[in-house]
């Protein structure tokens, strides 16, 4: 068994945000790698093959859908599982949306899962909320 904890790689062009959700997860044991946009991710997920990915939608050079999508598509990549964290698909945190919102998010959240996310997290996100997603998905894709 591999004594090493798992390396998770957090994309997100919000750099206070990464800094946070990376103390969440060292205090968690598990080795931390940032890229702060698409194309680092792209790069960083290549170099480093992380355990997983959490992985920002709205991103200026290229969006999280995009990036899911070429992970899928390059084979030393397209086993690892990405874990979509952004406020877009956000279906359960806004108790009056009207239909017409409700189901553009439903849309945004879809769109994730079409392009190879395997699941979906709201931001913003309680720390045990996303420390339970990540044991999950870990636990699942280590199986």
């Amino acid at each position: 068994m591999n004594s090493n904890p798992p390396r998770i790689l957090i994309v997100d062009d919000n750099r206070s945000l990464v800094k946070v959700m990376e103390g969440i997860l060292l205090k968690q044991g598990y080795q931390v790698l940032t890229a702060f946009g698409g194309m680092e991710g792209l790069e960083k997920a290549r170099r480093e093959k992380p355990a997983l990915i959490i992985l920002d939608i709205v991103m200026p050079d290229m969006n999280g859908y995009e990036v899911c999508s070429r992970l899928q598509r390059d084979k030393t990549t397209a086993s690892i599982p990405v874990l979509m964290l952004t406020v877009k698909g956000q279906l359960d945190t806004v108790p009056s949306q009207d239909k017409r919102t409700y189901e553009k998010r439903l849309e945004e959240r879809n769109k994730g899962f079409e392009v190879g996310a395997i699941d979906f997290v709201s931001k913003p996100v309680q720390a045990k909320v996303l420390i339970e997603r990540i044991k999950r998905l870990l636990w699942i894709s280590s199986g």
